[in-house]
């Protein structure tokens, strides 16, 4: 047994240290207890302890965080988009921004969503963002206008010229009321609410003008800064902001009257300049009516400028008048525009603006006939084009019959085309109506003298058909002076008017008789020969010694000398002696057409 020095327990052989306090244990001899060690020893209870506060430190720590992240606010986005565009985003009743709109940071859960955008119905949406995910909502807009007539597309189609016209001519505002950009894109806008175009020509002008009204404040000009506000309080009449500015400006300009007359006199220098150098009216820089108009802000009755304004009224006149006299109808336009823009009630300008627009609506339907003129020209000229195609197709091709019909038609609308006249000529060559053909073919030639291809049929024709050599001759004589045709050479057209020139000059021999004197067996008788087309013919006084003979009928026909032989099928023979030198030489070319010569 082993004894615990500090408790005094006893315990078996195999312990080595007390299990109550942890002090090591000695013999049971009765001798001297062992020494302590060194150091501070810990019970097995304080270890317990310990531990236990360990672990209800480390649970109280987990449940802390556990409840930090469950019950801490969680967050999460949203991602806007609307068709159109530019719709006003309004979310939790406070304003966001424009679409497309990303918003960050919103708390998870149930939000309200109000969209707006001038021409189209509000639209309010619910929208329930998790956490930790972005929400991408988009919504198509309804215009307040669902559907637009034709009468009422037409309506704004004839509101947008006229304020595409007013854009031009830079008249923005009123005045005149009747007449500026602003008046227009409002007329649009009571039609369709919703048009984009009229909404950006707006926006437009709001800008310009509000940029030119800030500045004219910053550099303290208070009657510019008041008209340019007052312009933006038309295009906006419930800005209140606009109107704050105006208020201010007025009672910065009640509170500069106190030097009146220096500000009187500054001006009418101002004026004076202006007058000198033409710069009358706005937007001319430093111009005229403007120093004047601040003349009559600081005192109404103010003589000098009453009467200058009526000066500077009659100068824009005549310069409108001037360009009427010069015929440039559309700059007087602009003038007189301008005048009333800045004399609304002239009646004078009206008058002329009103002649003005007439005249140019008479000039814009005369262009509007010649344009449609031109149309019609164009297309008639893009039809004949395609009518000579498709007859140069059809007589290329060898289909006549359409051939003919086709430039029959194409000479309705050229009559004076050589051209169609010769491919008729050729569809009624092929056709075998020669005369019809040569008709064509002389009006070709009567048309353009210079067509060799139709000189060049004609002599043909004329050669084959109308046995007419003489002009044969003088049509195939024209295409070798134009430099031959087709595939006939000049030489080939020398050659064959040559041969036609020959044959015309028999063909003349032939219409006349040889004298000759016809020897008998113990006389002669004298008469005349004549070598014709279709025999040999003679006669005499002597009417039993008259014969005629066919060319099928003799055996043989020579020439000697001056003597003549013709022998016929029964053997009997003929014998002249020709009276006139050189007829021996052209019987031979006559009867060498009909039958063989013999010398």
């Amino acid at each position: 047994m082993k004894n615990c020095s500090r408790c005094g327990n006893g315990y078996p052989e195999p312990f080595q240290f007390c299990p109550v306090d942890g002090g090591e244990l000695g013999d049971d001899d009765g001798g001297t207890p062992p020494e302590p060690r060194d150091g501070t020893s810990i019970s097995l209870r304080t270890l317990v302890r310990a531990l236990l506060v360990l672990v209800g430190v480390a649970f109280l720590a987990f449940a802390g965080v556990f409840l930090y992240y469950y019950l801490k606010p969680k967050y999460g986005g949203m991602v806007v988009k609307t068709t159109p565009p530019g719709a006003n985003v309004v979310l939790d009743g406070k304003p966001r921004g424009v679409t497309p709109l990303t918003i960050p940071e919103l708390r998870a859960g149930g939000h309200q969503v109000r969209l707006t955008k001038e021409g189209y119905k509000e639209t309010v949406q619910q929208v329930e963002v998790l956490p930790y995910s972005t929400e991408n909502v988009h919504w198509s807009l309804e215009p307040l206008v669902a559907h637009l007539t034709n009468e009422q597309l037409a309506e704004i189609e004839s509101w947008r010229k006229k304020l595409d016209n007013a854009t031009r001519e830079n008249i923005l505002v009123p005045p005149p009321d009747d007449y500026n950009a602003v008046f227009f894109a409002n007329k649009i806008l009571a039609i369709d609410p919703a048009n984009a175009y009229a909404h950006d020509v707006k926006t437009k002008i709001s800008e310009s003008i509000r940029q030119l009204a800030d500045l004219a404040y910053a550099r303290e000009d208070w009657i510019a800064a008041e008209k340019h506000y007052k312009s933006l309080a038309t295009i906006s009449p419930n800005d209140i902001s606009i109107n704050e500015r105006l208020t201010d400006i007025a009672t910065k300009i009640e509170a500069s009257v106190k030097d009146r007359e220096k500000q009187i006199a500054d001006w009418r220098t101002k004026a004076e300049a202006a007058l000198k150098i033409g710069a009358l009216i706005p937007p001319e820089k430093d111009n005229a009516l403007d120093a004047l108009n601040t003349i009559l802000r600081l005192d109404k009755k103010n003589a000098f400028a009453r009467e200058t304004l009526v000066r500077v009224k009659e100068m824009l006149q005549n310069r409108g008048d001037t360009k009427i006299a010069g015929g440039d109808w559309q700059g007087a336009q602009m003038d007189f525009r301008l005048v009333l823009q800045n004399f609304p009630e002239d009646s004078y300008s009206k008058s002329r603006l009103q002649m003005i627009e007439g005249k140019l609506g008479e000039l814009a339907s005369v262009q509007q006939q010649q344009a449609r003129a031109a149309v019609e020209e164009q297309q008639s000229k893009a039809r004949v084009v395609a009518l000579r195609q498709s007859a140069l197709a059809s007589s290329r091709s060898g289909a006549h019959a359409k051939a003919i019909g086709e430039w029959q038609e194409y000479l309705k609308v050229d009559p004076n085309s050589d051209e169609a006249y010769y491919y008729l000529g050729l569809g009624y060559l092929e056709q075998k109506q020669l005369d019809t053909a040569i008709l064509n073919f002389e009006k070709a030639v009567s048309l353009n003298p210079s067509n060799a291809a139709a000189h060049l049929n004609l002599g043909l024709l004329y050669d084959r058909h109308r046995n007419n050599m003489a002009l044969a001759v003088d049509h195939l004589k024209k295409v070798k002076d134009l430099g031959a045709a087709e595939k006939y050479s000049p030489g080939r057209i020398q050659a064959r008017s040559n041969e036609l020139q020959a044959s015309a000059q028999l063909d003349q021999m032939q219409q006349g008789a040889f004298p000759v004197e016809h020897k008998h067996a113990f006389s002669s008788c004298r008469g005349s020969l004549r070598v014709a087309d279709a025999g040999i013919e003679y006669r005499t006084s002597e009417t039993d010694h008259s014969f005629f003979e066919a060319y099928g009928g003799l055996r043989g026909f020579s020439v000697q000398g001056d003597e003549l032989s013709i022998r016929i099928r029964n053997n009997k023979k003929y014998n002249f002696h020709l009276l006139n030198a050189g007829d021996a030489e052209r019987i031979k070319r006559l009867a060498a057409r009909h039958t063989q010569v013999s010398e």
